[in-house]
């Protein structure tokens, strides 16, 4: 039997707004329920008001800005959570490489979303059925959301003058993470002063430049964890010059050191592979499967 473990979290502020950009080690089902506003999706903005649905990947920086009416219920899964609960015909977790994944509910699909979405909060017990009766509403869960994915339509984001004229930094920016950036150095490159830059960076998409830096570099650092590059070599391609200032740095936005993170990207990796099987179909096609 799958072993569910997700989160949900609610927002209750009266006035909701991601100070910073950040993104989550696990995969995201955001939930817009009251309010409007605006979602940053990196390298978009979508409009945010209440039946948005947004499906955001681990390695998304995003931002919300919205009003004081604004409510959001968020999901979190592991993708190696999701992946144990997909299959060949419904795979959930090849659908999370779609970039901008926005679908836009309505009436009743508002209210029947929210219910499932609550429903998950519940106590489940600890009593016979109860485990089986917890996998079946994260799957329908689960079913319910997909299904919105796969059938949404492409979600036009906001172009903005501001963001356009972002546009190529942040590209600049990815190209060049291993170079000593600084906002000096970003705003050379570009012939303009650095107010200016600081100024129409923060406009287009809602935080600084060098916050931005940062959480790219951090993101690309945990690729290359992942793909068994040593600590201080991928401190060193992501551009941090201090290899403690790399980890330091790691460690505040990801929760553990670059290490720990590696060995624990490896051990889950490994737990997963142990735990796909290999059955052979109907049509005499090989299959893979996981273990129940």
């Amino acid at each position: 039997m799958i072993d569910c473990r997700y989160e949900i979290h609610i927002s209750k502020n009266d006035t909701y707004s991601m100070a910073r950009p950040h993104f989550h080690e696990e995969i995201e089902i955001a939930f817009c329920i009251a309010g409007e506003g605006v979602f940053f999706l990196e390298p978009e903005i979508f409009p945010l008001f209440r039946g948005q649905l947004f499906l955001i990947d681990s390695s998304i920086l995003h931002r919300s800005v919205a009003n004081e009416e604004y409510r959001c219920i968020a999901f979190h899964i592991s993708s190696e959570m999701l992946k144990s609960f997909s299959s060949v015909q419904s795979d959930f977790l090849s659908m999370t490489q779609r970039s901008g994944l926005v679908a836009t509910l309505h009436g009743k699909e508002i209210e029947a979303l929210e219910r499932q979405f609550l429903s998950l909060m519940e106590d489940f017990g600890n009593g016979f059925g109860d485990d089986i009766r917890r996998t079946i509403t994260v799957l329908s869960f689960l079913l319910s959301c997909f299904s919105y994915f796969d059938k949404a339509e492409d979600v036009k984001s906001h172009t903005n003058s501001e963001l356009a004229k972002v546009a190529p930094i942040l590209t600049y920016i990815q190209e060049h993470l291993s170079d000593p950036l600084t906002t000096q150095s970003i705003a050379d490159a570009f012939y303009m002063s650095k107010y200016h830059l600081c100024h129409i960076f923060k406009e287009g998409t809602g935080f600084s430049v060098i916050d931005y830096v940062i959480n790219c570099r951090i993101l690309k650092a945990r690729m290359f964890l992942r793909e068994g590059m040593r600590v201080q070599e991928v401190g060193e391609q992501v551009g941090f010059r201090s290899n403690e200032h790399f980890i330091r740095t790691f460690k505040r936005l990801t929760g553990m050191p670059p290490k720990r993170y590696a060995m624990r990207y490896r051990e889950s990796d490994q737990k997963m592979n142990q735990e796909i099987v290999v059955v052979e179909g109907r049509d005499g096609k090989k299959v893979e499967s996981l273990k129940a």
